[in-house]
């Protein structure tokens, strides 16, 4: 990985821990869009493909965010 693209990474995964870690209003705003984005439910809908696809939509943000909370270098 280049030095440009490595210190873009670590920009955006302390960037991440900043806004979403921690106690107070991080974990009360990473909390509430948890389950806003369906993080531990279900996004099916028996009655609508389109508000299933929707929630699904919905759930890849909170699973970004999950993404960049656990990026670990030494995998990289």
């Amino acid at each position: 990985m280049d030095e440009e693209l490595q210190e873009a990474i670590e920009q955006r995964v302390s960037d991440f821990k900043h806004t979403f870690k921690g106690g107070g209003p991080n974990k009360r705003t990473y909390d509430y869009l948890a389950k806003f984005c369906f993080k531990h439910q279900s996004t099916f809908d028996a009655s609508s493909q389109s508000t299933s696809d929707f929630n699904e939509g919905s759930r890849f943000v909170i699973l970004e965010i999950d993404k960049w909370l656990d990026f670990d270098f030494s995998k990289k």
